[in-house]
């Protein structure tokens, strides 16, 4: 881990495509059939067919994320990526037979490692989309698994996919120099179903996910770490999603937490229940007083997606709506209290980088320019210091 404080962004819908978020890119890309939205990169590629798929999802890796996007995240100030990746970035455990998924140009990924580290920043690798898909009706999984699939990826035939993924990946970041220099955490797996997803949390996963997999992830890391002869203080930290996400304790089945990491998520517009007609001081109090990302005793921590976004019945009206300026004060403050939150742990990483959806509460690049957060080091820095909480309630 850094031993300064990770502020980033993740590159959301770059190496994963998530509709939501990118609704004229995916009408490039091909990915309507008419009016009908391909629900994920699954669908796509299968309606695309194998080459013109591959032609255009290349062609979005080449134009959704730069280099020049990575050097503009570097110059507001910010320290870390984190990169969302699928399994089948590695094509040996893709099943070509029944698998729908884009044949990934790996350049386009070495390209961008390679500025974060020709720039110094810190690097997260994160396994987003697991094999046969760890969350139902997610496009962020690469498909759009209905809950009836499941145990889906919560079986042992899965875990030892994902686990080749993990040591193909290890091997890759150490023998990458540029890699190396810059990567510095691997995470085994991002947010997995919780009782509060469609279908709930499967027996498979409750009986498996954090026994079996958790371990078996960490093995595969270390072992070809030691076969590749990595020095104990050069191993990458391997990261779980902390016990505040809903999915098991993840410290229960570790076998050691040398070198371990935790992810923790955290969208604050959910915790003001729906209907009660919530205020601004609403979610500053909760951001200033009751939110608490340690709770679980799970460090080293970072939290790694997280936005401005409040409740979708309120989002846009008077009291939230991010465009009219009688809000503006609210946001820089309420921005500047979750930073806070989150440095209590080892940082933050926003989700995301840049989106299509016309709301800077979930584009960083927008919320900048909106004047949302400060443009640089330094005035992340004075944020860091400012306590907005007691001025904003005065006490």
């Amino acid at each position: 881990m850094p031993p300064y404080k990770i502020r980033g962004v993740n590159l959301g819908g770059w190496m994963i495509s998530e509709p939501w978020m990118m609704d004229s890119e995916w009408r490039t890309m091909g990915c309507y059939n008419g009016n009908q939205k391909m629900c994920s990169e699954f669908d796509c590629v299968a309606f695309l067919g194998q080459a013109t798929a591959d032609t255009s999802f290349n062609a979005h890796y080449a134009r959704w994320i730069t280099v020049d996007d990575i050097q503009r995240i570097h110059d507001v100030g910010l320290n870390t990526i984190r990169i969302p990746l699928g399994y089948w970035t590695y094509r040996d455990i893709v099943y070509e037979d029944n698998e729908h998924f884009p044949h990934v140009d790996l350049k386009y990924l070495d390209n961008i490692i390679a500025k974060a580290a020709s720039l110094g920043m810190f690097v997260v690798i994160d396994l987003h989309g697991a094999p046969f898909a760890q969350k139902a009706s997610d496009a962020f999984t690469g498909q759009c698994l209905p809950s009836s699939a499941f145990p889906a990826f919560f079986q042992q035939s899965q875990y030892d996919r994902a686990s080749q993924w993990l040591s193909w990946m290890t091997e890759r970041i150490h023998n990458t120099p540029s890699y190396k220099a810059t990567i510095g955490i691997i995470e085994v797996v991002n947010e997995p179903q919780t009782d509060r997803d469609s279908g709930g949390m499967p027996q498979a996963e409750r009986d498996t996910l954090t026994q079996v997999y958790y371990p078996q992830a960490l093995q595969a890391v270390r072992s070809k770490e030691a076969s590749l002869n990595v020095l104990a203080s050069q191993q990458l930290h391997v990261q779980f999603m902390d016990q505040l996400w809903g999915a098991g304790n993840p410290k229960s089945n570790l076998p050691s937490l040398t070198s371990v990491a935790f992810d923790d998520h955290n969208y604050v517009g959910g915790a003001i229940p729906q209907g009660t007609g919530a205020k601004q001081a609403d979610y500053m109090w909760y951001t200033c007083y009751d939110d608490n990302r340690l709770s679980d005793g799970n460090t080293p921590k970072v939290v790694q997606e997280f936005s401005l976004t409040v409740l979708g019945d309120i989002e846009w009206n008077s009291e939230f709506d991010p465009f009219a300026s009688q809000n503006q004060a609210f946001y820089q403050q309420w921005w500047i209290a979750q930073q806070r939150l989150y440095e209590k742990t080892n940082g933050w990483i926003f989700w995301t980088w840049k989106t299509q959806l016309g709301n800077p509460r979930w584009d960083y690049s927008a919320a900048v320019t909106q004047g949302f957060i400060p443009g640089s080091q330094a005035g992340l820095d004075q944020a860091a210091s400012r306590d907005v909480c007691s001025e904003y309630f005065g006490n």
